[in-house]
């Protein structure tokens, strides 16, 4: 893959793109796992570490305020001021001691998994290959290893197919701008932080021989547009990791394409480099998938739309994934994880609807999961085990679900919903139709009135219903809806899904 498209059907505009398809392996996935882990992982506090670390400064938008704070203080009371301790020693410290990326494979795929994405460098501008473009990388300081390519080797060895995501570009400038800002007030008031040293200042240092100005970019702030320099440094950067690792999805964290309309950073010019990558990506990797956050109807075979943390209310004509976090995205002491039974519901939705449910799994510093991260995943995998069939490999049918527990509007913040014995969700394998029945009804019949003779969804009536981990089930066939008899208890601990042929 090059700068410009190699030979391939794929030019650099849109309606050359177009052409392209979500490719059917990503149809058919449903569940991957994704792996948010690098420097901001060392301090256990939580995501954007590495911009809130240095605290609320001018142009910090209120929702950044109480975390940005909270982080502030957690790393002057654990690791000192950053005039002289701040993000690049952070990079240092991660050390990565126990990372066995085969084991957490098998554990990963046990649990369902059918696709992993690595980052390749979040926002806070560290790449976690051997970048020849970043000397702030996993190989030069902190691990000492190629946490991208052991990650890529484990997921294919596993099975599994293998993504990246990227974050260093757009999010970057508009971050690190914070590490060359100071204390407003205080003892230390006035004292530039360490985005303002030189590779100079590194002389007889743990750093020495490196710039921190190729990790925080140059001197700004907020609302500088971005340098032209920096920008193709970024997508250097995109273009060695896709050429060196083939990933079959990129995951972009921008909503367009990064540096262009749509950018976090409005005063960006539109830059041709997204089209650029796009057309030599597909050129190379023609099974390939790119994730962008903001897509037009038109679009939607030249980038697959991703949803960060919201849920569509409807089926999606086109696939899409969902992606979300069992915690915070970084590893955060104390903080409350989504339970098994949560995911389960949010990825029985999520499918229902044509899309892909990618699930962040925080990791310690050292590499390993928690305990109950671990039991998260047991509990996923014990579910998927049983009920995987309805899952793995099927399409939307007619309706997506039916009962009083809805996503509110067309897009709504994620939340865990009150669901209720009338709530069910549909998905279809040929001329099998799978129901999931997201709550156990109390009285031991599921009504599923999407099935009912007058809603003239069926072409004939069903002529055997299974319990997916139980066994065959009576049924009455009604006008006004499938009445299905269950047995005393369930065989999940969370939803039940019926095999309807």
């Amino acid at each position: 893959m090059s700068t410009t498209a190699r030979s391939g059907p794929y030019e650099a505009n849109w309606p050359s793109l177009r052409a392209h398809r979500v490719p059917e392996w990503f149809a058919d996935a449903k569940f991957g796992i994704w792996s948010h882990w690098g420097p901001q992982s060392v301090a256990m506090a939580g995501d954007w570490y590495a911009r809130h670390l240095y605290g609320p400064y001018e142009g910090t938008e209120d929702f950044e305020q109480k975390r940005s704070r909270r982080q502030a203080a957690h790393h002057r009371a654990h690791f000192g001021h950053p005039a002289r301790f701040g993000h690049k020693d952070l990079c240092r410290l991660w050390r990565a001691e126990r990372f066995d990326p085969e084991a957490l494979m098998d554990r990963f795929r046990r649990a369902g998994a059918r696709y992993f994405v690595s980052l390749a460098a979040h926002c806070d501008n560290f790449d976690l290959w051997d970048s020849t473009h970043q000397p702030w990388n996993a190989v030069n300081v902190g691990p000492r290893s190629d946490i991208v390519g052991r990650w890529a080797a484990a997921a294919r060895g596993a099975g599994l197919r293998f993504g990246v995501s990227m974050h260093a570009g757009s999010w970057t400038w508009r971050w690190l701008d914070a590490a060359f800002a100071a204390d407003a007030e205080g003892p230390r008031a006035g004292e530039p932080y360490d985005g303002h040293l030189t590779a100079e200042d590194g002389r007889g240092t743990w750093w020495d021989g490196l710039d921190p100005r190729a990790l925080y970019g140059p001197p700004r702030r907020p609302g500088d547009p971005p340098r032209a320099d920096f920008v193709d440094n970024y997508y250097a950067r995109l273009r060695e990791v896709t050429e060196r690792y083939a990933p079959e999805l990129v995951y972009l964290d921008d909503a367009r394409l990064p540096f262009d309309e749509g950018s976090v950073c409005p005063a960006a010019p539109p830059s041709p480099r997204g089209l650029e990558f796009l057309a030599a990506y597909y050129n190379a990797v023609p099974e390939g998938a790119v994730s962008v956050k903001t897509v037009p109807d038109e679009d939607r075979g030249a980038v697959l739309l991703d949803v960060e943390r919201h849920q569509l209310g409807g089926t999606d004509p086109a696939p899409w994934q969902y992606d979300t976090s069992i915690g915070d995205w970084f590893y955060s002491a104390g903080e409350r994880y989504k339970t098994a039974g949560e995911i389960v519901h949010l990825l029985v939705d999520t499918v229902s609807k044509n899309g892909c449910l990618l699930l962040n799994v925080p990791q310690l510093p050292d590499g390993t999961v928690d305990e109950e991260t671990g039991a998260v995943l047991d509990g996923i995998g014990g579910w998927t085990d049983t009920c995987g069939e309805a899952v793995f490999g099927t399409r939307p049918w007619h309706v997506h679900g039916e009962g009083p527990t809805r996503v509110d509007g067309a897009k709504a913040r994620e939340r865990s919903l009150p669901y209720t014995p009338r709530d069910v969700r549909f998905t279809r394998r040929g001329e099998t139709l799978y129901a999931f029945l997201m709550a156990w009804p109390a009285d031991g019949t599921a009504v599923l009135t999407s099935l009912g003779t007058d809603a003239g969804h069926l072409p004939r009536p069903p002529r055997r219903i299974a319990l997916l981990g139980g066994g065959p089930l009576p049924f009455d066939l009604r006008a006004d809806g499938l009445r299905v008899t269950l047995p005393p208890e369930p065989p999940t601990p969370y939803v039940q899904v019926l095999r309807i042929e």
